[in-house]
């Protein structure tokens, strides 16, 4: 069973109304509305709110945590919220929401400090649920969870050991990439495959909002909650010849180092191909290399890599 997520919409959010929608809905607006909220600053709220900015559109993108994206590196996320509020973007954080209903203005949003936004269309980006309705799980002995999710074991199996699930249906991480790889391994357990019996430990995350960010391994905060001694080194794309060409002056390859082995322990990037260089510190980590790798190794010229 691979048949994914779909939004969670609240019942009390009218998604009939042809100015409001949830993520789904977004690929079949008729016209750009001039002004748009987003409810949710996770990752597809942080993404629609790119896109969106980039197509001229007044975004506001309003999120009930503190911090948007707070399992990325914190400097990572205060670059990516410069860059959005360059864009246009206003944030407004650490607000929940209320009642949403049509007005002559477009749409009206209530927030909990007694605030109205106004804008002219809403996009509802908070939550996803197991698309399991309609399957016929019961039947079969198995019952989804109350977010549609479905229970599996180390080799994807579900209470019925014959029936295997996998990808976004289990939740989190409910990663394109980690879907896929859980299906692999899915499959493999399935026809006694011996090659590969688990999905990795760590995964990177791939966030393709604008500018992308892209991390691997420990950030400076998971460093300092778990005690681990690190040093923190930075590479700006404005001081290299490939960023300077491509014209993204903002971009930045951050490395976490242990400070007592020198093994590379985490890499996060923002900016141009972010979600591409981050493989590279991704396989030095994986293979225990060392601060030393980067520096013996030769890299061709001009590219964002070296």
């Amino acid at each position: 069973i691979a048949t994914g997520s779909k939004p969670h919409p609240p019942p009390d959010i009218a998604f009939a109304d042809d100015f409001i929608h949830d993520t789904d809905e977004v690929f079949h607006f008729n016209t750009l509305p001039q002004a748009l909220t987003i409810l949710g600053g996770a990752v597809i709220g942080c993404e629609y709110a790119s896109m969106f900015a980039a197509l001229s559109v007044a975004v506001t993108l309003v999120d009930a945590r503190s911090e948007i994206l707070p399992f990325l590196d914190l400097e990572i996320v205060a670059r990516l919220k410069s860059a959005m509020i360059s864009a246009g973007i206003t944030l407004v954080q650490g607000q929940r929401w209320g009642a949403v209903k049509r007005c002559s203005g477009g749409v009206e949003t209530a927030l909990a400090d007694g605030s109205k936004l106004i804008t002219e269309q809403l996009l509802f980006a908070a939550g996803r649920t197991g698309a399991t309705q309609g399957l016929g799980l019961g039947s079969v002995g198995i019952e989804p969870d109350s977010r549609g999710y479905l229970q599996v074991d180390a080799q994807f199996r579900t209470k019925v050991p014959h029936i295997l699930a996998a990808g976004d249906v289990i939740g989190f991480p409910a990663l394109a990439s980690v879907s896929m790889e859980q299906g692999r391994v899915a499959v493999c357990h399935a026809f006694g495959f011996s090659y590969k019996k688990a999905v990795a430990d760590t995964m990177p995350y791939g966030i393709y909002t604008i500018p992308e960010c892209s991390s691997f391994g420990e950030s400076e905060e998971t460093c300092k909650e778990k005690k681990i001694p690190y040093v923190a080194g930075r590479a700006l794309y404005e001081n290299n010849p490939r960023g300077k060409i491509t014209g993204d002056l903002d971009g930045i390859t951050k490395l976490i180092v242990h400070r007592e082995t020198r093994k590379i322990i985490g890499v996060h990037v923002i900016g141009e191909r972010a979600s591409e260089l981050v493989h590279i510190g991704q396989t030095a980590i994986y293979l225990g290399g060392t601060v030393d790798l980067f520096i013996d190794m030769v890299f061709n010229y001009p590219t964002l890599s070296d």
